[in-house]
């Protein structure tokens, strides 16, 4: 099977969790609890183990690309810290904007980090997402925890209209990366951006006080999905 065949189920999978995600809500809290921490482990692992040291490798050639700005010596990380101060900035808005934003302030922002993994996963040349598999599993339980999240807080506007436009992004962003090929410097600062949206959306869940979380499941997830990609990777 060509590779993009792999990518169009990736991009499936994450779709089907937008629109069924929300069905979490109908399981009693503990399995809300166990289920979301669970993803969240799985996803900062992912992140921490995998990805972020794939960056650092990254980082020579962005620094290489972008040899016009000598003062950035981590071209790489300042990309993930801004994917994480935007989605912090978004988290924190809905409290001091008009309520009409309240939703579509993070559905831009999610559509953006959505638009950015639907070109990731089918740029097969892409080292941040490879195995496939592996970068699948670990971003469909992140998008159970940022659904249920959205459905709980915007409940029918989001379910009618947010995951859909999140959908599309999804898309959207996959068509173009099939079309149109960036450079080897922009996807590993597209990968950046993704990964600091999810640690900061990861923590975000696990710190709140008032969505189910369960620190017991999210640290074995972390564990156990730590071993699999150091074995994988040994």
């Amino acid at each position: 099977m060509p590779y993009a065949f792999y990518a169009f189920i990736a991009i499936l999978i994450f779709s089907l969790i937008h629109l069924w995600a929300e069905k979490i809500q109908m399981m009693t809290l503990l399995f809300q609890a166990r289920f979301l921490s669970f993803g969240g482990g799985v996803a900062i692992a992912y992140v921490f183990i995998d990805l972020l040291p794939k960056l650092s490798k990254s980082n020579a050639l962005v620094e290489e690309s972008l040899g016009a700005f000598p003062f950035l010596e981590r071209h790489v990380f300042i990309m993930a810290l801004i994917g994480f101060l935007l989605f912090f900035t978004i988290e924190r808005m809905p409290a001091l904007a008009e309520k009409k934003w309240t939703l579509w302030l993070p559905i831009a922002s999610y559509a953006l980090f959505n638009f950015f993994v639907g070109y990731a996963v089918v740029d097969k040349n892409n080292p941040e997402v490879r195995p496939l598999a592996l970068f699948t599993f670990a971003f469909a339980l992140h998008y159970f925890t940022n659904d249920y999240s959205l459905s709980e807080k915007h409940g029918i506007m989001y379910e009618q209209t947010g995951r859909w436009l999140l959908i599309f992004a999804l898309i959207l962003g996959g068509c173009i990366g099939l079309v149109f090929k960036l450079s080897e410097t922009a996807v590993a600062l597209i990968s950046a951006f993704i990964g600091g949206g999810v640690i900061m959306n990861v923590t975000r869940h696990e710190l709140s006080e008032t969505r189910p979380n369960n620190i017991q499941t999210f640290l074995l997830a972390a564990l156990i999905y730590t071993l699999i990609l150091l074995s994988i990777h040994s």
